[in-house]
């Protein structure tokens, strides 16, 4: 099959376009916080927390922009149910990868997923 600039095009856009994100909430949501007040964890901060759902982002490609990109997505979908950290719990290198059909070759994306959490300020 010869792929056309257009295919080529759009294969490319799936490459290297934009990260998604989602949200699942399965406690209570709460008003969104600004982006940037998002934390990553890699285990279970000390203070109290309650957890507000399960959140993930994705975007095309396998390198660390690609990763920064799906973190930057999964980080803005936490903050939009009123997380303020997120305590990984699975990210590229600790499970089996996957990858999508896009233009008449299998192109792989990055994933990153976690607990969206909200940290109470210590007193």
């Amino acid at each position: 099959m010869k792929m056309t600039p257009l295919m080529f095009a759009f294969a490319l856009v799936l490459l290297t376009g934009c990260a998604t994100g989602t949200a699942l909430v399965t406690g209570e949501k709460r008003i969104s916080v600004p982006f940037d007040h998002v934390k990553l964890y890699q285990t279970p901060p000390s203070g109290k927390y309650d957890v507000v759902g399960i959140v993930n982002g994705a975007s095309g490609g396998h390198d660390q922009g690609s990763l920064d990109r799906a973190t930057h997505a999964m980080k803005r979908k936490a903050a939009s149910v009123g997380a303020n950290g997120v305590i990984i719990q699975s990210a590229p290198g600790q499970s089996g990868g996957g990858g999508f059909f896009a233009g008449g070759f299998l192109s792989e994306r990055t994933q990153i997923s976690g607990q969206a959490i909200f940290v109470h300020p210590e007193k």
